[in-house]
């Protein structure tokens, strides 16, 4: 067995294998009598018939296609072997990725045969002065602070959470809770999705459209009303952008909701603070953590974006098309989640797979390269995860199945091994770019 290589872009290689036809010929008997066992041939027992009763029967062509498939599988080996040895590539830097494109392109009787690989690789990843990015970046990392009226905001949350209501028998205001039915139409088309029974809101907290919150206030229990809206011009549905809609709205029960007073026994009642000082220390404190979070995500997002985008790299297709698949399936986990079926959301977004696959290439791309930046680091700096790191990671996947047998039926350990020493890898590269 023969081969030649040719280096393709997009960090992709063909190879084109030659296996002379005494080296093939054993695969073309062997595929003969496969053939003789699955086939029912008059006067001869399953895989006993000759090869040219079979040829007979079936076609020699057909033997030949099915010698093919048995020569490709079993010359993968060897060749890949032959490939690692060779140095066309190296297992630890740039594996084949993927599944390998086969053509056949030589298969007749008595002669050589020829096929071709086409690979992709992992794409080799050159990195620029990326230790003077990450300083850069870090430099400009901003000290944060919690405001007085941040403190108030969210001490107003808190409250509003521990709300308790109550029924009363009076016009319902902004504030109160309610529960309607409502029909929506547009030239006296019911929309799709324009309707719901037992509908829960808080007036004036409501996400519909402007002016619907407003023409419930004033209506009590078992009241009917009919009212138009005027939907903006820039409403993100153009569809009905600009137009008026009739809202018929039926109003099933009106409740005042009742605040609680930020009082020490208010602060008592959270079980962590003994009066209103502590409960604010907390909200501060809490405040001051999650800013400081969210800004050193922004530093860490930053630096890896910057180091990507001066990286020379070039980005195999089958990774972006991977990519894309992860960005497709997270969206629509996130759709199914709100109970809406996928279907009906494309139509209501007006939207293809294709073409949510269009838009999303760049942002694709962009993803791969951060990732393979990432790994370049990590090479370049040894930085691994010990195993009992992956595995305390892995138990903690694991621990999310009510049973052992749950988890052996949805995951595959080697792959959820894989995945936890990627993360814990890619966690390790961030704490080590932002000390820089």
């Amino acid at each position: 067995m023969n081969y030649t290589i040719t280096r393709l872009p997009k960090s992709e290689l063909e190879v084109n294998i030659t296996m002379a036809f005494a080296e093939f010929e054993p695969q073309v008997t062997r595929a003969a009598a496969r053939i003789s066992d699955e086939v029912e041939i008059e006067g001869f027992r399953k895989g006993k018939a000759p090869y040219e009763v079979v040829a007979k029967r079936v076609g020699e062509h057909a033997i030949y296609e099915r010698a093919a498939d048995l020569a490709v599988r079993a010359a993968y080996p060897e060749l890949f072997d032959r490939l690692i040895a060779d140095k066309v590539f190296l297992p630890e830097v740039n594996p084949p990725i993927g599944k390998p494109e086969i053509t056949v392109t030589k298969l007749a009787p008595g002669n050589e045969f020829e096929f071709k690989l086409k690979l992709s690789l992992m794409p080799l990843c050159a990195l620029s002065d990326w230790r003077a990015i990450a300083a850069q970046v870090n430099k400009e990392k901003k000290e944060v602070t919690v405001t007085d009226e941040e403190v108030a905001n969210a001490l107003v949350w808190v409250r509003e959470s521990r709300a308790t209501s109550a029924r009363k028998d009076a016009p319902a205001l902004v504030g109160d809770e309610v529960e309607i039915d409502f029909e929506v139409r547009a030239g006296g088309v019911k929309i799709e999705g324009g309707e719901s029974r037992n509908h829960p809101l808080i007036l004036g907290k409501s996400k519909f459209l402007p002016g619907f919150d407003e023409a419930l206030v004033g209506m009590r229990e078992g009241e009917e009303k009919l009212f138009t809206l005027k939907v903006p011009e820039d409403w993100h549905d153009t569809s009905f952008a600009g137009k008026a809609l009739e809202v018929t709205a039926k109003m099933h029960e009106v409740k005042a909701r009742i605040v609680p007073d930020l009082t020490d026994e208010f602060a008592k009642s959270m079980g962590v603070c003994a009066d209103v000082a502590a409960l604010e220390a907390s909200a501060r404190e809490g405040l001051l953590k999650e800013k400081k979070d969210k800004e050193a995500q922004h530093i860490r997002s930053r630096i890896i974006e910057e180091i990507a985008a001066s990286a020379t790299v070039e980005v195999p297709e089958v990774l972006i098309v991977a990519e894309l698949e992860k960005m497709q399936d997270e969206l629509k986990n996130g759709v199914l989640q709100m109970g809406m079926e996928w279907d009906n959301y494309l139509r209501h977004i007006k939207k293809t797979e294709e073409g949510l696959s269009g838009e999303w290439r760049g942002e694709a791309e962009k993803r791969v390269r951060v990732a393979l930046a990432l790994r370049q680091v990590a090479r370049e700096e040894k930085i691994e995860p010990a195993s009992e790191e992956v595995e305390a990671r892995v138990n903690q996947y694991l621990a999310q199945f009510a049973s052992a047998d749950e988890a052996q039926k949805k995951i595959d350990p080697d792959r959820l091994r894989d995945y936890a020493r990627g993360i814990l890898r890619n966690e390790k590269v961030f704490e080590f770019l932002e000390k820089i």
